[in-house]
């Protein structure tokens, strides 16, 4: 999943930011906001966590990349 955020980062980069965390070296993020899969995007807005809805049921964030039954 990196990779794909990297190679959209310069198209996206006037609308939205991409931060990446090791969450082994940021534990508080872990229990801040139940991470525990090992690829985990999240969604921000004005420094507030938002709800998504993929049709998941999990409307937290998305923890499968493309093509894994997650989002399509």
């Amino acid at each position: 999943m990196e990779e794909v955020l990297a190679s959209v980062a310069e198209t996206i980069k006037n609308f939205a930011m991409i931060y990446l965390v090791d969450i082994t070296e940021v534990p508080d993020f872990n229990t801040m906001y139940e991470l525990y899969d090992p690829s985990t995007v999240m969604f921000f807005f004005r420094n507030k966590h938002i709800m998504i809805d993929f049709g998941t049921g999990n409307n937290n964030k998305i923890n499968r990349a493309k093509g894994q039954g997650g989002v399509h």
